[in-house]
């Protein structure tokens, strides 16, 4: 007889950066909460097992147990991504906050010095900014 194979995924964590072994349900929270408490009252307590079967069969785990950030699943162990070094991500941050800052400068259109948005003068080659 053929056996079926279980498919097996690996779950990752972009913020922790580590392999996550037993990943946790998403909470259910606010109007959904409401929703389903008020059809379990209503339904004198029978929208209790709909409720159950949801919760513990269909919903997936895909969440953190350690800080709550989605995560995302792999095939095999081959494909998670390794964890990166501290330092690394302190020259990402420094890079995205360098790009940040570049965008929000204005340049001068005919000598592209820098100059501030209040400028009606350029200061570096006196052209008239604001024709």
């Amino acid at each position: 007889m053929r056996e079926m194979e279980k498919s097996q995924t690996f779950a990752y964590c972009d913020n922790c950066e580590r392999e996550i072994e037993n990943p946790k349900r998403k909470a259910i929270e606010g109007m959904y909460l409401n929703i389903w408490i008020l059809c379990i009252f209503a339904s004198l307590g029978f929208a209790l097992i709909p409720f159950l079967i949801y919760r513990y069969i269909i919903s997936k785990k895909t969440v953190c147990p350690f800080c709550q950030n989605q995560l995302d699943f792999y095939n095999s162990r081959e494909e998670i991504p390794e964890p990166k070094a501290q330092i690394t991500r302190i020259l990402q941050t420094i890079e995205q906050e360098k790009k940040e800052k570049d965008a929000n400068k204005l340049h001068c259109q005919y000598c592209q010095q820098e100059i501030n948005a209040q400028d009606e003068i350029c200061p570096s080659c006196g052209v008239n900014l604001k024709e």
